[in-house]
């Protein structure tokens, strides 16, 4: 009886087999990264970003391969987005990004420049309503509205356009007569005047 006792142990563990919870065998993890970055060298994002999905799924505390699916994920819909902005089709721009949040929607780099295509948008009413102000007064609420509605896009250009609006303003502030005085010099007589 000792002797069949002392064989059922390592037949059931022979038997029992493998679980399927068991990890992938590191070579296969480390093919599947050299894949991915040959992808990645490949410029060939749809595909990188597969291989991240598979690889972060392997390692769910690596914030590093996090990142760099995301980045791949969006790097295809922002650089159609990129061509139709230079081809002068902003509303094709923005349709390109929204396909890419419909894809991925926790994608926050699609998401941020979804943001700034928008205001993008609207940067043509908000430049006419600067051009056509027609004192100090309009020309900083203009200006106002013009900061706001360009907030987190950051250009050279642009701060240089609102600097030099700024300068405008002053400067027609310091040429404009002040309310109530006139162009005359009127002496002002005293009651001892006769």
């Amino acid at each position: 009886m000792k002797y069949l006792l002392s064989l059922f142990f390592p037949a059931a563990l022979f038997f029992s087999g493998c679980t399927p919870n068991v990890p992938s065998p590191p070579t296969e993890q480390n093919d599947l990264v050299v894949r991915f970055f040959r992808s990645l060298r490949n410029n060939a994002g749809a595909e990188a970003a597969l291989q991240g999905q598979k690889l972060y799924t392997m390692d769910k505390r690596n914030y590093f391969l996090l990142k760099l699916i995301s980045v791949q994920q969006a790097n295809s819909y922002i650089s159609n987005a990129q061509r139709a902005i230079n081809a002068g089709k902003l509303e094709d721009a923005i349709k390109e990004l929204q396909n890419g949040i419909r894809r991925f929607p926790a994608n926050a780099e699609l998401h941020n420049q979804l943001d700034k295509l928008r205001k993008l948008r609207h940067a043509e009413r908000l430049f006419i309503a600067m051009r056509s102000a027609p004192n100090p007064a309009a020309m900083n609420s203009a200006l106002a509205a013009a900061q706001a509605g360009f907030q987190g896009i950051e250009s050279a250009k642009l701060n240089k356009f609102f600097t030099d609006y700024r300068k405008n303003i002053e400067r027609w502030n310091n040429h404009t007569p002040k309310a109530g005085a006139s162009s005359e010099s009127v002496p002002i007589r005293s009651f001892d005047d006769k």
